[in-house]
């Protein structure tokens, strides 16, 4: 009987150690289905919208993958503004300089049914292209969860990213994650594979409670 009892005691402290050393190994892959999980499935009546901004199509590319990945909406700012060729670049140099808003066409979405916004855009001069600054100033987007991706074809420095994202907490928007993707002298399938990459390490978050 006593070689039984101490069986037991042994059997009981193995089991003890193995939970131990594995309980938070488990837990760590709990949380990172549930992440994955968080990531793919939108609230009823919450799904998330993809906004974007493209003179030379290459954010268009990047807003396409985005609403492929997410399953989800995706809508056009249009501008009035003539943007193409040689004067539509200096009037896009114009408006960032002056801070000039832009005329942008009525867009269809209702932004009550979605959430996160993300935001595709061109970086002009350091900013945020005027379509999608003056998508943001119409809209009003402080109640949202907001996510950035963007393009451009130099670089983004420290200093003007800091100041890009004071310009958006002024209008009460703090990004969630911000996606920068260079663009220049990339393909469709380079720009695709460069975004999904910062994404699995920054995935855009789909709470299911409709909060982040």
């Amino acid at each position: 009987m006593r070689r039984i009892a101490v069986n037991k005691q042994y059997w009981l402290l193995l089991v003890v150690c193995l939970v131990v050393l594995y309980l938070p190994q488990l837990l760590t892959v709990y949380a990172s289905e549930e992440a994955f999980h968080q990531e793919l499935t939108a609230p009823q009546g919450q799904k998330p919208l993809v906004v974007f901004y493209s003179r030379t199509g290459k954010t268009k590319i990047v807003a396409s993958a985005l609403a492929k990945r997410y399953s989800c909406d995706i809508e056009e700012i249009q501008s009035t503004e003539e943007r193409t060729g040689i004067m539509g670049a200096f009037t896009c140099v114009l408006d960032q300089l002056l801070d000039r808003d832009d005329q942008i066409l009525p867009y269809n979405k209702e932004l009550s049914n979605y959430n996160p916004i993300i935001l595709a855009t061109p970086i002009w001069l350091g900013k945020l292209s005027s379509p999608i600054r003056t998508f943001i100033k119409q809209t009003g987007l402080k109640d949202k969860e907001v996510y950035l991706a963007l393009t451009f074809n130099g670089r983004l420095t420290e200093e003007k990213e800091k100041l890009l994202i004071e310009a958006l907490a002024a209008q009460g928007i703090t990004p969630r994650g911000i996606y920068k993707i260079i663009t220049k002298e990339k393909t469709e399938e380079d720009i695709v594979k460069d975004l999904n990459r910062q994404l699995e390490d920054k995935p855009v978050r789909i709470a299911i409670s409709g909060s982040m």
